[in-house]
């Protein structure tokens, strides 16, 4: 049993640009926080660690609660 499930994206365009958006907003965060860490290079890896630990996890969790939103609706015979 494969536990990943493919989106098509014809048939679910909203799931598929959640995960685009998901991906942008990760990638935005990594850049902000490896340009606050060298803007304070004595303290580079903790100043990167709480700049990027501190905005991922609530995306994170803000992409889990509104995945589950996107769901598709099942269907009980």
């Amino acid at each position: 049993m494969d536990p990943v499930n493919e989106v098509d994206v014809t048939q679910s365009p909203r799931q598929w640009l959640f995960v685009i958006v998901m991906d942008v907003l990760v990638l935005s965060e990594l850049c902000v926080a490896m340009y606050l860490a060298v803007a304070s290079a004595e303290d580079f890896t903790a100043t990167f660690i709480k700049a990027f630990f501190g905005m991922l996890i609530p995306t994170l969790v803000v992409g889990a609660l509104a995945k589950r939103r996107l769901r598709p609706a099942t269907v009980k015979a």
